[in-house]
């Protein structure tokens, strides 16, 4: 595909053609968050608002950016869909109320007695089941306060993949960056990494998986011989040992 200039009027059949060329990348991005929906919202509508972010990528798409049309792309896509599933915002206060208490509940029981807490003592603190434990854990998936990508802010409050700056890929824009800026970075990498490696052998598999091997809930599930909502609930609890990590980074 040739260069597209930020100036430049795309026609209607190189917007076709671009479209037709993204529309697999659409579909698995789609089919990547579609994991525990609510009902009002479908992978189709998904699908939808991933190709309006590719529109919007060609529009604000420029040769001089350092990014190719393919990654700028990609970005847009994957954005338009997280902000579609956010902007539902069907998680009521109760249930936000919930997750932080066994946010807490996890943290509290590691910061007493210096090891990992199990599902089992958090249920037994919180006064709840374990299924209702595991409900909980699920919405974590859902809720804005717990997404991996926006577990800390980069420069000027921009969203920083945590995940590509343990990898060493995040280049901060221009890659220019200040020397406490690389300091604090460096920091979080750290402790991220620490994080991760210290998560139970199924949660950071789950982590592994989705986030670096890019496969589906449903496919961890095979995998990992479980369903697709205990992979669901796996994952929200990998991203709250997380959150509690970066707080007290923090």
């Amino acid at each position: 595909m040739g260069k597209l200039s930020k100036k430049q009027k795309i026609s209607e059949k190189q917007k076709e053609k671009i479209i037709e060329q993204f529309l697999p990348r659409v579909k698995y991005y789609a089919s990547k968050y579609a994991f525990c929906l609510p009902p009002e919202l479908s992978i189709e509508d998904l699908i939808s608002a991933g190709i309006v972010g590719l529109l919007e990528a060609m529009q604000r798409y420029d040769p001089s950016m350092n990014a190719t049309l393919s990654t700028f792309a990609d970005f847009r896509i994957r954005g338009a869909i997280i902000d579609e599933i956010r902007s539902m915002q069907w998680a009521s206060k109760d249930a936000r109320k919930k997750l932080e208490e066994v946010r807490n509940g996890y943290c509290q029981i590691e910061k007493d007695f210096n090891r990992i807490a199990t599902d089992e003592e958090v249920a037994e603190k919180l006064n709840i089941t374990l299924d209702e434990l595991y409900k909980t854990l699920a919405t974590a998936n859902t809720m804005n306060m717990l997404n991996i990508e926006d577990l800390a802010t980069g420069r000027d409050g921009e969203p920083l993949n945590i995940l590509e700056c343990i990898s060493g890929e995040f280049a901060g824009g221009s890659g220019r960056r200040d020397m406490l800026e690389e300091l604090n970075l460096k920091e979080l990498n750290a402790v991220v990494g620490r994080a991760i490696d210290e998560l139970l052998e199924k949660e950071r598999l789950v982590v592994t998986l989705y986030y670096y091997e890019e496969l589906t809930m449903k496919e961890i599930g095979v995998v990992l011989n479980v369903s697709e909502s205990r992979v669901c609930q796996l994952h929200g609890k990998a991203l709250i040992k997380l959150r509690n990590k970066i707080k007290e980074f923090r």
